[in-house]
């Protein structure tokens, strides 16, 4: 019998190719060379290729009516966000890793094959592969937070992350599997095909499956009420790791529910409006009010990254092109934020010491000026002070939800930022009180890359906050991919 093989377009998926080649080389030259900076080399390189392989795509469009994966300017767009999320993470993690004595051979790579898992999600055009991009990624993150193995605190977070994953992966897969049951397929064409048409006994079946696939997501997301894993995690994680984990695996993600919901639940979408609007209000509301209460840095960021998923929340109940376009917007203006306030964490880091305590920060204006400066950019960005990216963001938000008529849905998501002033600005102010009032921590001086990365950062989310022009027509184009399904 003859076998035939199925074409295959290899450049199709060609950052993906090249971050899975790079990811598997770098083990192969950390197993015969020994040599962390090798290692660190030749996954930084891989990286550069696929961004740059993503950005030739941009424009390029490939058919993908029988394929497995969306080549289109959606999927190129996040790749392209992916690489340089990882990069950034990277850079910021050297002298970090050396100074908390983790194994950087399988660090490095952990974070490429984190990465592919991103990159493939935000592509899939098939339930399986989403199924299977989504625990790529989760098991790459299992190990990425639980690499300090010397900290119990790390551990513990690992653990409670793999349970809860394994959680929120078994109800994803059974509705995938109700979802099959319904319809008989699980390529995303083909679905939204049949969904236009299902009625009868399949159609509960079916809704049933869409929810319990939500509820899976919701858990990556940390979407109130599937958000208790997110401080502790983000909390025993490396720092570097928990700003990766914020952006990266939280973008893709959500990225991956926009797609779902423009092809093929697009006709479904009506029937979750209403506890999409519940939901979005209870994350804004408990991240907020919980981020007030911690003393812990990285535990009142997690709480906040909560309280963003709820802002995120308002624009995608409007799921309106102009409504998409904000969502997306917010993702890259979230990644910028996120990493920013992270890295600044990271980069004050004295040996295995980190300041996470609130009181560590007191008169980090007069000993750190650098860190501090960019640290409150960062800050007044998160809670939306106008000239800021973040202001920008939650302005297309709230706009899109308002056109969509979502008032006061939008006006909750408003005082719930100006609740976030107090906490975002009492660390600020804290940062400048005067000194002496508390003894100062001396902080040794961190990698000269991881600085000039932080101040890049913190310039960005200051052009950005005044000139988003260009950002948003990449977005848009982005967009329009997406909404030509």
């Amino acid at each position: 019998m003859e076998i035939i093989f199925p074409a295959v377009n290899i450049a199709s998926i060609a950052p993906q190719l090249i971050v899975a080649t790079f990811a598997i080389l770098a083990l192969l030259v950390e197993v015969f060379s020994k040599s962390s900076r090798l290692v660190f080399a030749t996954c930084l390189v891989g990286l550069f290729v696929a961004f740059a392989l993503s950005f030739m795509q941009w424009g390029r469009g490939i058919p993908y009516e029988n394929s497995l994966v969306a080549v289109d300017n959606y999927t190129t767009f996040f790749n392209a966000l992916f690489a340089i999320v990882a990069i950034i993470t990277m850079l910021l993690s050297l002298g970090y890793v050396d100074n908390t004595g983790i194994d950087t051979g399988k660090y490095y790579p952990l974070i490429l094959f984190a990465t592919l898992g991103m990159m493939l999600l935000v592509s899939s055009m098939d339930l399986l592969l989403m199924f299977l991009s989504l625990e790529l990624l989760s098991i790459s993150m299992y190990v990425l937070v639980g690499s300090q193995r010397d900290r119990w605190v790390s551990s513990e977070a690992a653990i409670k992350y793999i349970l809860t994953g394994a959680f929120a992966s078994g109800f994803l897969l059974f509705g995938i599997a109700l979802v099959y049951g319904a319809t008989g397929t699980i390529s995303f064409t083909k679905l939204e095909s049949l969904l236009s048409g299902l009625t009868g006994e399949g159609l509960p079946l079916l809704k049933m499956g869409v929810l319990l696939m939500m509820v899976g997501l919701g858990f990556k997301i940390a979407m109130v009420p599937f958000h208790m894993w997110a401080p502790d995690v983000y909390e025993g994680a490396p720092t570097p790791i928990t700003g990766f984990l914020s952006t990266g695996s939280k973008i893709a993600a959500f990225a991956l529910i926009l797609r779902l919901f423009n092809n093929p639940f697009n006709h479904l979408f009506s029937d979750w409006v209403g506890i999409l609007w519940i939901l979005a209000v209870l994350s804004m509301t408990i991240g907020n009010v919980a981020a007030l209460l911690q003393k812990n840095v990285k535990r009142m960021l997690a709480y906040s990254s909560i309280a963003h998923v709820g802002y995120l929340l308002v624009a995608f109940i409007a799921l309106s092109t102009r409504a998409m376009e904000a969502v997306v917007l917010y993702f890259t203006l979230y990644a910028i934020m996120g990493l920013t306030a992270f890295g600044c964490i990271t980069s004050l880091t004295s040996g295995e010491k980190e300041r996470l305590k609130q009181e560590d920060y007191t008169s980090l204006g007069y000993t750190q000026p650098v860190q501090a400066v960019i640290l409150s950019v960062c800050l007044l960005s998160l809670a939306g002070i106008p000239l800021t990216a973040g202001f920008i963001g939650k302005f297309y938000l709230f706009s899109s939800a308002v056109d969509a008529g979502y008032v006061g849905l939008a006006v909750i998501a408003v005082l719930n930022s100006a609740v976030s002033l107090y906490y975002y600005l009492g660390l600020m102010l804290r940062m400048y009180a005067l000194p002496g009032r508390f003894a100062p921590v001396e902080v040794p001086v961190g990698s000269p890359v991881g600085k000039i990365v932080l101040l890049l950062l913190g310039f960005s989310i200051l052009a950005l906050g005044i000139y988003p022009s260009p950002l948003v027509g990449v977005v848009k184009g982005a967009v329009t991919a997406l909404s030509a399904l």
